[in-house]
């Protein structure tokens, strides 16, 4: 019984999540030309496996098999490997990392992964370049998921953002400004104007078209997403303690 209501709930959840890509997606922006810094890195000596996927699919969304290629729709449990580009309409996805972490994207939203590798000591590296929209970071504890070692960044503009686990963020981009809320956990961000550590329920607003020190706010101003990022968090982090747990058996 316990493993029927569990698989009940699973396509409850993902039908609400279509329901909300469909429904919030604002009207899909225009298909305008969008920079990546850089190329696929060179080989550093580890595994070119998948250790991400798109987890969860609505509407809208297109999946790049590497830079320069065209875009073809995306479909859900699609591996995302080295070099990948994720562009959304009117829409929304999910990527899944292999330690369980999660990235979400709003409508017109668009994302690289210039590096995706799982060293030799089984650390694993996540490079992830956010180049348009609104874009969820989560990172997972490490009391559900042992993440040790690994190793995210996320990118934009001249600037990187390293998260420690828990580290969960919100970054709304567009071609002049970035504005970085740090919603829960601790994390950093380099740029040009150095180092600065990343404080819960603040808002860093970065100037894309000068290398000036950013603006710090004490609040996070909310997004219509905000709910959707929150209940998506907290369905996934219960979802991968329970099953951590055992707690659903076979009937």
């Amino acid at each position: 019984m316990r493993a029927i209501a569990g698989l009940a709930l699973t396509l409850i959840s993902a039908l609400a999540w279509n329901a909300w890509a469909f429904q919030s997606a604002s009207p899909a922006a225009a298909r305008a030309p969008y920079a990546i810094a850089h190329p696929p890195n060179p080989p550093h000596g580890g595994a070119k496996v998948s250790i991400a996927w798109l987890s969860k699919v609505g509407g809208e969304v297109e999946l790049a098999s590497a830079f320069g290629k065209d875009f073809h729709p995306a479909l859900a449990q699609t591996a995302v490997t080295e070099g990948n580009i994720i562009r959304t309409g009117m829409g929304g996805a999910e990527v899944q990392l292999q330690d369980q972490s999660t990235i979400r994207l709003g409508p017109g939203s668009v994302i690289a992964f210039p590096r995706l590798e799982l060293l030799s000591s089984g650390t694993k590296i996540y490079v992830v370049q956010g180049l348009r929209g609104t874009i969820y970071v989560s990172l997972m504890p490490n009391y559900i998921v042992d993440t040790k070692g690994n190793d995210f960044q996320l990118t934009f503009g001249e600037q990187q953002v390293y998260l420690r686990p828990a580290g969960h963020i919100r970054l709304e981009i567009d071609p002049k400004e970035a504005r970085l809320a740090m919603l829960e956990g601790k994390g950093r961000v380099d740029g040009p104007f150095g180092s600065m550590e990343l404080a819960r329920k603040r808002t860093f607003t970065f100037n894309l078209t000068e290398q000036s020190q950013p603006v710090v706010s004490k609040k996070v101003a909310s997004n219509p997403m905000d709910k959707w990022d929150a209940w998506a968090v907290a369905y996934h982090r219960h979802d991968i303690t329970t099953f951590s747990r055992g707690l659903f058996t076979a009937p």
